[in-house]
């Protein structure tokens, strides 16, 4: 399942519950994504979300975000998928 940041609405990523249901998030709030198998996004507020993408796929859409903001603090190292 590919995680897609669209470009009309780049402040959020897409994710999906665990029953499917589509939600955007705010890639800025995440503190920790855990793998418990379930992934597991924490933001800075408290809030969790288990959802169906690995948290790989979470990070690359958090780095794909920040990439087409212009954020300039894109940690290094982490392969992104050429579109």
């Amino acid at each position: 399942m590919k995680i897609q940041n669209r470009k009309e609405n780049c402040k959020m990523i897409e994710v999906h519950r665990i029953n499917g249901e589509l939600f955007l998030l705010n890639s800025d709030m995440i503190e920790t994504v855990d793998i418990t198998p379930d992934t597991v996004i924490r933001l800075v507020n408290g809030h969790r979300y288990i959802v169906k993408e690995s948290g790989a796929e979470v990070v690359e859409a958090a780095v794909r975000f920040r990439k087409n903001a212009g954020y300039s603090c894109v940690p290094f190292g982490i392969p992104l998928e050429e579109e």
